[in-house]
């Protein structure tokens, strides 16, 4: 017989409340019509500095070309993949785990076309729902993830062997150098997480920690479980980093397991200014290269979710 203590009973159902409270049902069929779009998280509109710092509208003749694997994806496509994410948390934290489950298989496997319509609200509703609900709430919500997620991402690390998931965006607006400060000073702010969650809907905690740390929970590519670990953007880490002349602009970090401190992963993200006008940004994530294949090639697309959405908020901010 388990037992659970009166706090994580007290914690646990304080969770459930905070989601049913925080999360619009609009979500839970994501890419709707936009019908009941002021939501409960709308109306108390938490941390509203930081909602119009990262709510920013970019210049209507923003491009951003993204290449996955050497294709070439719309802005459209990737839209839809974040769409598809944004229904799985939504269901998530219904606390409707069974349905998040499909809806996260489906997502991986047969990448239903779903309506993007209604995409920026449903990006902005379901951030001030995490941002409610808090990061203790958020943790439980996908606890008895990290349990397994923890010691299987420390043992696919011990082989020392690293895949690179690494893609490429052009942008036609902004500077290297913009935007690496700009993305510094976001993910090193500790009382605004605002920016970091809304990139992509699995992220579900981005706080940073001391100057140069992230602590973070997240579903990475195609793991069907969030998981937690922390990122040092001040270390480097023993990983074949390929470092490219050419793109002189780099934020580099070593991701460790937060219960054990050991090395399972890491970053590269290389970026130059393009004489013409914009930038190119190439975000390499380094993953363990015993973990199954699609690990790498679902989070190509997280990666091109998350910066494009990034990349999108700072040339909205510097051309407000």
């Amino acid at each position: 017989m388990s037992f659970v203590s009166p706090r994580r009973e007290f914690l646990t159902r304080a969770a459930i409340l905070s989601f049913a409270a925080a999360v619009p049902m609009s979500l839970s069929a994501c890419g709707g019509s936009g019908s009941g779009s002021q939501s409960s998280a709308d109306n108390k509109a938490p941390n509203a500095a930081s909602r119009a710092a990262t709510s920013s509208r970019p210049p209507s003749n923003l491009l951003l070309n993204t290449n996955i694997a050497g294709q070439s994806v719309t802005r459209e496509q990737v839209l839809m993949w974040e769409a598809r994410r944004l229904q799985v948390v939504a269901q998530r934290m219904h606390n409707n785990l069974l349905a998040s489950r499909i809806l996260d298989l489906g997502a991986l496997i047969f990448r239903s076309p779903t309506s993007i319509s209604n995409i920026d609200a449903e990006r902005e509703q379901l951030t001030d729902a995490k941002i409610m609900a808090g990061d203790v709430a958020m943790m439980h919500l996908v606890e008895d993830d990290l349990l397994v997620s923890g010691p299987a991402m420390e043992m696919a690390a011990l082989s020392g062997q690293w895949s690179v998931c690494q893609i490429e965006i052009v942008s036609s607006m902004g500077t290297a150098e913009g935007f690496a400060d700009w993305f510094t000073s976001q993910a090193t702010d500790v009382d605004n997480e605002r920016a970091m969650l809304l990139a992509c809907p699995d992220h579900y905690v981005i706080r940073a920690i001391g100057a140069k740390g992230q602590n973070v929970i997240e579903e990475t590519g195609g793991a069907l479980m969030a998981s937690h670990f922390t990122i040092d953007y001040s270390l480097g880490g023993k990983l074949p980093y390929a470092v490219d002349p050419d793109f002189p602009v780099r934020l580099t970090g070593s991701a460790a397991s937060t219960t054990s401190s050991e090395l399972v992963g890491g970053v590269l993200h290389q970026f130059r200014t393009v004489d013409s006008g914009g930038f190119i940004a190439r975000p390499a994530v380094f993953f363990p290269a015993t973990l199954p294949f699609w690990f790498v090639a679902e989070h190509r697309w997280h990666l091109a979710c998350e910066f494009s959405n990034w990349i999108t908020a700072y040339v909205g901010q510097v051309n407000a």
